[in-house]
């Protein structure tokens, strides 16, 4: 019997590390196992492969004792040592990643350990009043932040929902944060807009603007505007408008509402977000504005622009001809507002699409101004002018060049533009 349980011991002492390494191996080449093990997300392949690990190590200290005990002759440890139970118990490590194995190639980045199971409530805040800081001081410094990634906007929304009913939000310090999701929002929120990125065309038949420089609202060429019944249909469409390329419904639900919603209420949103277009132009069926699909996107019409890419556009040609200075005068006068003025779409804030907007009309304002001052022309001068300050109260290059200007009004009798 003991000549027995030596023989099974000494087989599973060379099978258990053999079978670890092969597991080992399958689980790098074919399942991809993320080579952040020690971060905050481990999933279950990664689990697998630490005890596979952890088995190889136990079995290497185990064979170094046996060579060990051999050199020295010293029989009677070795036979205690291989025919131990523990021996055993420590072989068996490897039977637990199996007993509930599961298909590995099923498993992706979103089956880890989501971010609100790591965060508090009140760290997650502070994550998220560190982001608005950040925002504000981007305008400062007219610094265009890129925007999010689907995966960064997901574990943005995640901390988001983790914050929900937080009391005093705790300091952020993103110098010291170990968190990998935190980090990678911090790092996307720095990133720069790429400079080879190019504005969306304006569609030459456009028939509906969604302005979103102050509170926004949809107008036909006519200058009428869309009536909603709900609010959110407004804002369904406004985010529509400005997220053309991730127009899908589960991305537009997850952005806007903080708890799950009914597919019936989102389905109300949609038709209250269709009938209002179809009311002031009515010459386009509902199903043209925003057709229906039985998947998860939601598009919307190409006749359907923003005021910020009008403005965009014209800023662009604006600097390729400056004495074709009506169009771009014209856009800054029907700037009415700091963005999404009397709204609370905290998703403009975080995403970084109100500090784009401010950015874009503090912009063009001031080279329509520098350009208007320069020639005389103190009426584009003026809608320039107020078109930056309304969107950036107190701009301090738009005061100053304010100030100049009523500085020359002075000396050479153009009126005050104050």
């Amino acid at each position: 019997m003991v000549r027995i349980r030596f023989f099974v011991s000494g087989m599973f002492l060379v099978a258990i590390p053999i079978w670890s390494i092969i597991h080992l191996l399958n689980l790098v080449i074919e399942f991809h196992v993320q080579t952040r093990l020690l971060d905050a997300r481990i999933n279950q392949i990664e689990l697998e492969f630490l005890l596979h690990l952890t088995v190889i190590a136990s079995s290497a200290a185990l064979w170094w004792t046996v060579i060990v005990s051999v050199r020295h002759h010293n029989w009677r440890s070795l036979s205690t040592l291989v025919g131990r139970p523990s021996a055993l118990l420590t072989a068996s490590l490897i039977l637990s990643p199996h007993v509930n194995q599961i298909d590995v190639k099923t498993i992706a980045p979103s089956d880890e350990l989501p971010t609100r199971s790591v965060l508090s409530p009140e760290v997650a805040a502070g994550v998220l009043v560190y982001v608005l800081r950040r925002r504000r001081e981007q305008i400062n410094s007219g610094f265009v932040p890129d925007r999010f990634t689907d995966s960064e906007q997901t574990i943005l929304d995640n901390i988001e929902q983790r914050a929900q009913g937080a009391g005093t939000p705790t300091e952020f310090n993103a110098d010291v944060v170990t968190d990998s999701d935190v980090i990678e929002v911090i790092s996307a929120v720095e990133r720069p807009w790429p400079t080879q990125v190019n504005r969306l065309s304006i569609p030459d038949e456009w028939s509906l603007v969604v302005k979103v420089f102050g509170y926004p609202t949809v107008e036909n060429k006519k200058g009428e505007q869309a009536q909603f019944r709900k609010k959110r249909a407004l804002e369904l469409l406004t985010w529509l408008a400005l997220n053309r390329d991730r127009a899908r419904r589960s991305a537009a639900r997850t952005a806007m509402w903080d708890l799950n919603i009914n597919d019936s209420t989102f389905s109300t949103i949609v038709s209250d977000m269709r009938r209002g277009m179809t009311e002031i132009e009515s010459a386009i069926s509902r199903e043209d504005w925003v057709p229906t699909t039985y998947s998860d996107e939601l598009p919307i019409s190409d006749r359907i622009v923003t005021d910020d890419v009008l403005l965009q556009n014209a800023l662009m040609r604006f600097r390729s001809n400056h004495n074709d200075c009506e169009e771009i005068v014209h856009h800054l006068s029907s700037v009415r507002d700091v963005p999404f003025a009397g709204t609370s779409y905290m998703w403009a804030d975080l995403d970084g699409t109100t500090t784009r907007l401010v950015i874009l009309a503090i912009t063009a304002a001031t080279e329509v101004a520098i350009w208007a001052l320069a020639t005389g022309n103190m009426s584009a001068f003026h809608i320039a002018i107020t078109a930056g300050l309304r969107a950036f109260p107190g701009h301090e290059e738009l005061l100053a060049l304010q100030a100049e200007a009523m500085g020359k009004s002075h000396n050479s009798g153009f009126n005050s533009v104050a």
